[in-house]
């Protein structure tokens, strides 16, 4: 059935009934898997919807209102369009993730999920909780507005729900074995509580239908297999289709994913997405036609097995072919799709067990690409190396097992896919307002268009980046750490298929965004290729000027070769490089890597090979192929330094042996990476060393002892010889101000638009009387306090630029005062608070950049102070509030000094707030007794990067603050150990 229409009951208008007054609104019906029932008029979709119905006696004003699809989150969309709802009639709110308008910031689960409308304070006005639906088929009330929830086929959205559309499901067969691994066949049983109906079922892929056998009393499962059930009953609507994948005699060490589908789909000579049938078309390294190279989208169930066996989830989704070339190999990667059609709109679930992340829309099942006759890892390894030591993007990784409609597939990693849904997870950004743009000679957008890119190459073309003002532009527009870091990965693993391919990156599309750049399909590095050797100088092949169409053609090295033409660059790029041969790159790191996928992937890789003879074939064993590896991470650093020596005419290099005197007090940066508390990195002769003393909070730089001593933290060094220095720290005694600035809103939340505001504390134990106090931002025209306004001991106050629409979002809040004429910059600006004789009490400067974490700018969350004890002039001592900030009492990121506290009894180790966070978090601990105490940070591969405490602590609760500012993003332990006790948490820099 299919229905385009625009409601004609809507009317746009003035609010009628205020939301605070908890309006008689009812959702009335909805659909959670909508392929073909009705598309929206503003996008032509067919997205998920939800019906809300007027029960009451009086129109309703929806604007103001909130409708969410979590509990916890009322407040996740708020319409902002004013429509009024008569009595007894009906809006739709479309659930498809446009966030806009009606169109709302969220989709439905197919599988089962919460809708609730909420007012503007929070107050319930309906919810209801589903299960698991069915595509084209709605759920809804009747009688409308009060009844119990049915099945409607047809569905009635914008019109009454109707009795003679009811319809009752038969219910899902019950196997009596759940899906899994069996040591030994076994007799499956179906039972099914509908009477009289007939369960039909499927061995090959397939969904059953009527024409399917009848399910018998028990049936023998003595190999590996894959059941499709299904209940049918005349007068009933079909039970869901239930599918259980039975894994008999089989033992992996890694999890398992079962992909199950029509066979003709796969393999069929005119629809089979796998082969290359005879409906096929020309391309990726294919002159013929070929299906494989369609962009066929086929359904499947994906069901997933965890390691302990356990089944994790199983889902319907979309399937696809992905790579380029590749796709002529015998075992092929894929794409997994999560669309609302398939009644699933993301995968819900963890599937990187050391990444927090837990939502996707897409997945790839990976042949490892051309590293499929080699290694089986080279590409994830690659990335796994970059993975918190560099500014740039990865993919995550985990290998599995596939099992095809129950045939034994083969090793498939599991890795993120880089799209629109990839960057706003862990970017704050708008998914449907980027410019993705993977490179060819013209540039093809795979979201947006190219036209900054065009203007980006055209500016670089046609200017003479020597001059300053030029690369100031630049640095305006390229996110100059991520492009040097990228550079500087492809060169070190000599990627032999760059830069002419696989070059993507991206940009929100709004004033002030810079391009970043994604590294992925590394295949042909760390000897993956005959051109990718420790000796390959790839910095030559990433320069050339006339370079052949593949690899390196002139438009594709055109801006590194223009940017190394400025002094600034090219002497930062040098000595970028240099840090990350001895950090990132670092021989026993690499190794160390190499050898603990090795270990994780070695027991199957026999039955792999045995499955595909063409794998792992370009070598006399898989051993021998990963030590092609393991030679390159021994041998290249050599060869990549004396590439640089004569690019650039360097002569050589020194050793700058780097510490700190007390590890707990502070950190060194060079170049941008925090390094080792005592290390000797080598550097080239010739170029400027830049490093930078970082003091953990409560303490402050002194000064650098060694031949070049200075007071700076900041320094810049050319080396003549080896060297050494060493970063001096001492506690900070800081004494705050009776007044300070303690929360910041610079920028509120589109769906939450409380206005900008400010909240100020009083760290003194008396009231104080702010008759003739002023605050003001960078402006001319600061806010007067009325003559009245005291701030209560100990207490807060918050300074609202608009006093009704802070009213409005935080009605519980009444400690506020404005309006003050002023908003915040969204960049920032500084902010100061005088008393009545005009003197200064206590003045900042925020940012959203640099060292002032950026997730409080349009997020719903704010800039909170952590520690009154410590400067509240200084970034590091800024975290970002819960969801919506805590105006006018403790801030939830907030340790107040001196406050006397119970003791704990017991230790204890917190979860870090914010998480995820960047640059600044938050570990809070307490210890039942005094005693020597280690807080360690480590990256992934167990590595330490900072080391936060290690000294005798008092009894009590601490908050340690963590800035990883010189860390790129990726997952971090943090673990506590003191007396006997030892705890370990996890936590995510997203950057």
């Amino acid at each position: 059935m299919f229905i385009r229409f625009i409601l004609p009951l809507l009317i746009i208008t003035s609010a009628i009934l205020h939301p605070q007054n908890i309006p008689a609104l009812k959702i009335n019906e909805f659909m959670a898997s909508n392929a073909s029932t009705i598309s929206d008029p503003d996008f032509g979709e067919f997205g998920d919807w939800i019906e809300i119905y007027n029960a009451g006696a009086y129109p309703v004003e929806l604007n103001g209102l909130f409708v969410t699809d979590n509990r916890t989150l009322p407040f996740k969309f708020q319409i902002d369009t004013a429509v009024t709802v008569q009595p007894g009639n009906r809006v739709l709110i479309w659930a498809d993730d446009h966030n806009t308008g009606l169109h709302a910031n969220f989709k439905l689960s197919g599988s089962g999920e919460f809708i609730g409308i909420y007012d503007s304070s929070g107050n319930v006005i309906d919810t209801f909780t589903f299960g698991a639906q069915q595509t084209d088929i709605s759920m809804g009330r009747f009688p409308e507005g009060e009844g119990e929830f049915y099945f409607f086929n047809p569905a009635s959205p914008g019109t009454a729900n109707l009795q003679s559309s009811i319809f009752s499901h038969s219910a899902a067969p019950v196997p009596n074995r759940a899906a899994g691994f069996y040591p030994a066949g076994f007799l499956l049983a179906m039972t099914t509580s509908t009477e009289g109906g007939v369960v039909h079922f499927t061995t090959d892929g397939r969904e059953p239908d009527v024409n399917s056998p009848v399910f018998p009393d028990s049936l023998l499962i003595d190999s590996t297999v894959v059941i499709k059930a299904i209940t049918l009953k005349p007068g009933f609507l079909p039970s869901e289709v239930i599918t259980r994948t039975y894994l008999i005699s089989e033992n992996h060490v890694l999890p398992v994913i079962s992909i199950s589908t029509n066979p003709d789909l796969l393999f069929s000579d005119t629809a089979g997405i796998y082969v290359a049938g005879t409906n096929g078309i020309p391309g990726n390294c294919v002159d013929e036609p070929r299906n494989w190279n369609q962009d066929w989208e086929i359904p499947v169930t994906f069901q997933f097995f965890e390691t302990d066996k356990t089944e994790a989830f199983t889902v319907r989704s979309g399937m696809k072919i992905y790579g380029g070339c590749t796709r002529k190999y015998a075992m092929k990667s894929l794409a997994i799709y999560m669309r609302s059609g398939y009644g699933y709109s993301k995968l819900n679930y963890r599937i990187f067990p050391r990444n927090p992340v837990n939502e996707f829309n897409n997945l790839i099942f990976r042949s490892s690409g051309q590293d499929w006759w080699r290694t089986m890892f080279r590409d994830a390894m690659i990335q796994q190396l970059l993975r918190g030591k560099m500014v740039i993007s990865t993919q995550d990784y985990r290998p599995a097992i596939l099992y095809l409609n129950g045939e034994y597939w083969g090793i498939h990693n599991i890795r993120e896919k880089y799209n629109e849904h990839y960057l706003s997870t862990y970017y704050p950004i708008d998914e449907d307002n980027i410019d993705l743009i993977e490179i060819s000679k013209a540039g093809s957008a795979n979201n947006g268009d190219t036209i900054a890119y065009s203007e980006m190459i055209s500016f670089l073309t046609n200017n003479d980046m020597t001059l300053p003002a030029n690369y100031d532009y630049i640095k305006t527009i390229v996110d100059i750490d991520n492009y040097i870091d990228y550079i500087c990965a492809e060169i070190y693993s000599a990627n032999a298929d760059w830069p002419g391919s696989n070059m993507k990156l991206w940009r929100e599309r709004k004033p002030g965004a810079k391009w970043r750049w994604l590294i992925y399909d590394t295949d042909f590095g760390f000897g993956g290729n005959s051109n990718s050797l420790p000796t390959s100088n790839t910095l030559a092949l990433a320069t050339a000027t006339n370079g052949p169409a593949w690899p390196n053609p002139p438009w594709s090295t055109l801006m590194l070769r223009k940017l190394l033409t400025n002094e600034e660059f090219r002497n930062e790029f040098i000595q970028r490089f240099a840090v990350h041969i001895n950090t990132t790159f670092e021989k026993n790191r690499v190794l160390n890597l190499i050898d603990s996928i090795k270990t994780v992937i070695a027991p199957e890789i026999p039955r792999h090979k045995a499955r595909w003879p063409q794998s792992i074939s370009y070598g006399s064993s898989w051993d021998t192929l990963v030590y092609v590896m393991k030679d390159f991470a021994v041998k290249r650093a050599g060869y990549a330094r004396s590439h640089f020596y004569s690019k650039f005419g360097i002569s050589g290099s020194y050793s700058l042996k780097l510490k700190t005197a007390a590890p707990a007090a502070g950190r060194i940066i060079a170049h941008g990476k925090e390094m080792e508390w005592e290390t000797s990195p080598v550097f080239f002769k010739g170029i400027p060393v830049k490093l930078r003393a970082l003091p953990n909070p409560g303490y402050r730089f002194v000064k650098w002892e060694g031949a070049s001593g200075s007071q700076s933290e900041k320094l810049e060094l050319i080396l003549s010889a080896n060297d050494s220095l060493t970063a001096v720290f001492e506690p900070d005694n800081y004494t705050a101000s009776e007044v300070i600035i303690n929360e910041i809103n610079y920028k509120s939340s589109p769906v939450f638009d409380a206005g900008d505001w400010v909240e100020i504390m009083n760290t003194t134990k008396s009231p104080i009387p702010l008759a003739g106090w002023s605050i003001k931002d960078g402006g001319n025209t600061p806010y007067m306090f009325d003559s009245g306004a005291v701030l209560p001991a100990l207490g807060y106050l918050v300074i609202a630029e608009d006093t009704a629409r802070f009213r409005t979002y935080y009605p519980g809040v009444s400690n506020f005062c404005g309006p003050t004429g002023f908003g915040l910059s969204s960049s920032g600006e500084a902010i100061t608070v005088k008393d009545s004789s005009g003197a200064i009490v206590n003045t900042l400067q925020y940012s959203s950049s640099g060292q002032w974490n950026p997730g409080a700018n349009g997020t719903g969350y704010t800039l909170s102070l952590i520690n009154p004890g410590v400067d509240n002039s200084r970034a590091e001592n800024w975290g970002v509030s819960g969801l919506l900030g805590t105006p006018g009492r403790l801030n939830d990121v907030y340790t107040r000094a001196g406050e006397e506290a119970a003791l704990p009894a017991e230790y204890s180790l917190a979860q870090n707030y914010p998480n995820p966070f960047n640059p600044v978090t938050n570990i809070v601990f307490t210890l039942s007794q005094s005693g020597f105490t280690e807080l360690t940070v480590y990256d992934l591969l167990g590595s330490v990067v900072a080391v936060l405490k290690s000294e005798i602590m008092d009894q009590g609760v601490h908050n340690v603050q963590f800035d990883a500012s010189g860390l790129n993003s990726g997952v971090y332990f943090y673990m506590l150990r003191s007396g006997n006790y030892s705890a370990v948490k996890k936590m995510l820099l997203i950057k």
